[in-house]
């Protein structure tokens, strides 16, 4: 037999279809596909951060496709496989990366909040300190300015001399108001015409200096209650409540400063009172998809254990959808792997063969000329045995010897006996050789 004849042969009895597929490469193709369908999802989500959601579904979709299927027929692509894999490592590229994104934001949704939280309340202590801090420092004052006018008043009471003491520096205040009972007694003196005697007892003095004392104590007490409000909300402030909650305590703070009685009480003196910081400086969830871009692209550059898991979340799975699915693709091939190597191995032999060889052609054309000669004899011996043995109404029986087709023909041909209608086996006639 030529080698055409054995490339002829392989070809003939090449499986017209495939065989099924063995149950583990079913699981395989299984297993490929549901792990495909999560990558597909987490795409998906992470895509979702940027695009709107029918752009992410039709895009996660894209990604999953062109990966499943240059994954699943890389092994039988048999030309330049270059381009497939360009566009196999971009989809791969992307899937991983908006897998990551989906995982990240997942992961760090709570650590985000809790960062976001004690970013403010780090914030805001200082503002309520700074609150605290001058509302008790006009509170001291105060107290001091009421004790002044106090001791003022039992002078001017007792013996008339308030009038006379300069306060100076050590409290502007109560200077301002020896200087107004001074202005006072001017005035009364130029209304009236007259001296006007200063002396123990109730006077005019004494009720000026009595209305800034309750003045001041009434400063006093309202300074008090918010320095007790401001302790309470310090107290409160805590990282662990929202952002809007820690805000809403700052603006309390804020709107119920008493600026009046604190300017009153320093004498016209503006208090050093630090801003509130903003909620908006704070986000305890991205406010928009080009913040949360920003903050996936940031966690890459800041990279910590969250971002680093999943990272190497995201490339694990779409990795292991890979290896599955190329899995898959060679044991499907398998199934012809052998028939395609006898095949190339044959056309190969064939390009090489030199076919232009006179004798070589002669003695394959004598060959053929032979075997169709003694089967055609054959074929008329048979007929004629058949023949007779069907006019003496016995059974034909034909068997194959021990030998092989090829041992046999043409120099032996097949073997045939007879069996009457009446006889046993035991008597069967004698097998006869043409």
């Amino acid at each position: 037999m030529t080698l055409y004849d054995l490339v002829d042969l392989a070809r003939r009895f090449r499986p017209k279809r495939r065989p099924s597929i063995r149950p583990t490469a079913a699981m395989v193709y299984t297993g490929t596909f549901l792990l495909s369908v999560l990558s597909f999802f987490t795409t998906y989500y992470g895509l979702k951060i940027i695009v709107p959601t029918p752009l992410a579904m039709i895009g996660s979709l894209g990604l999953q496709s062109a990966m499943l299927g240059i994954a699943w027929n890389l092994m039988k692509i048999k030309s330049n496989r270059i381009p497939y894999l360009l566009v196999f490592s971009l989809a791969a590229s992307f899937s991983i990366f908006f897998s990551y994104a989906n995982f990240n934001s997942g992961l760090k949704a709570h650590t985000r909040a809790e960062q976001a939280r004690a970013g403010y309340a780090d914030a805001a202590r200082p503002v309520l300190n700074s609150y605290a801090t001058e509302a008790k420092k006009a509170l001291a004052r105060g107290v001091y300015q009421v004790q002044r006018l106090g001791q003022l008043y039992d002078i001017e009471q007792t013996k008339g001399w308030a009038t006379m003491i300069d306060e100076g520096s050590s409290d502007p205040v109560i200077q301002d108001v020896i200087d107004g009972a001074r202005r006072t007694v001017d005035s009364w003196r130029a209304n009236q015409g007259t001296d006007y005697r200063q002396g123990a007892g109730v006077g005019i003095i004494s009720n000026y200096i009595a209305t800034w004392k309750r003045t001041a104590e009434r400063n006093v007490e309202i300074v008090s209650a918010y320095a007790r409000h401001i302790d309470s909300l310090s107290m409160s402030l805590s990282m662990a409540d929202p952002v809007a909650d820690q805000a809403e305590i700052v603006t309390d703070a804020m709107v119920a400063f008493p600026m009046a009685s604190v300017v009153m009480i320093l004498g016209g003196e503006q208090p050093l009172l630090i801003d509130p910081p903003s909620p908006a400086s704070y986000p305890e969830l991205p406010v928009n998809n080009q913040h949360a871009l920003m903050l996936v692209l940031g966690d890459l550059l800041e990279m910590d254990h969250l971002t680093a898991f999943s990272l190497l979340f995201a490339f694990v799975i779409d990795f292991i959808v890979i290896v599955m699915a190329l899995a898959g693709s060679l044991m499907s091939d398998n199934v012809d792997f052998v028939m395609n190597r006898v095949e190339r191995d044959g056309l190969r032999r064939i390009r090489r063969l030199k076919i232009d060889n006179p004798a070589e052609l002669e003695e394959s054309l004598h060959q053929n000329l032979q075997r169709v000669r003694i089967a055609g004899r054959y074929g008329v011996e048979l007929q004629s045995a058949i023949n007779d043995f069907a006019s003496k109404k016995k059974k034909i029986e034909l068997r194959r010897g021990s030998e092989s087709v090829d041992d046999a023909w043409p120099d032996q041909p097949p073997m045939m006996s007879s069996v009457s209608e009446g006889e046993t086996v035991d008597e069967r006639e004698s097998v006869t050789r043409w």
